[in-house]
């Protein structure tokens, strides 16, 4: 998962100057702009306090609702600035998630998702802060609904505000199967002190994005990756030496990734895991 910043418009123009210029042309939308306003300045407020999943639906009917709704177009001009501004902060300030999903980081973000969906929301069909770059499977498991029945909390993380690297959660165990190789299983695992409602909404974007299943299904490929730069590290060296080894590899690289990135996981069952320690002596 990747935090990172809203979209700015180099020109200094706000989210609502964005939504004037996609409505430019549509005159039926004139009469409507002050309380067009009146919503932008709402979900701008809800973001600054971390709160966009308790906005109501203003209630636009036909044909307004319609109108707005087909502001949107994967193509026009909002949602380019949207993908081009994501594109620009992985490449140069997170470049290890250049072209990643924010939600899974597994996948390319080849759609742009609506936080709160345009269907029940169309007054944000097009503001620059409703649309975050993600993966079309994220998009699907994500659907429509944004609340989870359970708990009253949002399904998904924000992560135009939520930090998910605030505390470390996500964790690997190994085992050895019959044949002596490793196998790795991811699982959440929050410490005792931390934000009860954080947890809740992390479990919930795990568990509606079925990342875990997930993680899993890819982790094979994730260490078969990351099995040469252990060797390559631990050449010539005893058991001892080669856990420090990959400790120093390990703290380098979690500066890049974050400590709750699904490769930073593995790390850290690669330096904690007995039974990955009795493989590792076989490698050495």
């Amino acid at each position: 998962m990747i935090s990172y910043p809203l979209y700015a418009s180099p020109e200094g123009r706000t989210p609502f100057d964005e939504y004037k210029n996609e409505a430019n042309g549509v005159p039926e939308l004139n009469p409507i702009e002050a309380e067009v306003l009146s919503c932008y300045k709402k979900y701008e407020d809800a973001v600054n306090n971390g709160i966009v999943h308790t906005l109501r639906p203003h209630g636009f009917v036909q044909p307004e609702k319609g109108n707005l709704q087909n502001l949107y177009s994967s193509d026009c001009d909002v949602a380019k600035k949207v993908r081009s501004s994501h594109n620009e902060f992985t490449r140069t300030e997170r470049r290890i998630y250049h072209n990643k999903c924010p939600y899974c980081v597994l996948s390319e973000p080849n759609t742009l998702e609506h936080i709160l969906p345009k269907g029940k929301y169309p007054e944000y069909a097009v503001h620059a802060y409703n649309l975050i770059p993600c993966c079309s499977k994220c998009n699907s498991h994500k659907g429509e609904a944004i609340l989870n029945k359970d708990n009253g909390l949002p399904h998904t993380l924000n992560l135009y505000y939520h930090d998910p690297d605030k505390f470390e959660f996500l964790q690997v165990e190994c085992s050895l199967d019959s044949n002596n190789q490793p196998l790795f299983s991811y699982k959440l695992n929050f410490p005792s002190n931390t934000d009860p409602i954080l947890t809740t909404i992390i479990t919930n974007h795990f568990n509606r994005l079925h990342l875990i299943e997930r993680y899993n299904e890819e982790v094979i490929k994730t260490y078969t990756a990351i099995e040469p730069i252990i060797k390559s590290l631990c050449s010539g060296k005893n058991i001892s030496e080669a856990l420090d080894a990959i400790s120093n590899y390990f703290a380098t690289v979690t500066s890049y990734y974050g400590i709750n990135h699904h490769k930073i996981a593995l790390l850290r069952c690669l330096i904690s895991s007995s039974q990955y320690h009795t493989y590792l002596n076989r490698l050495l």
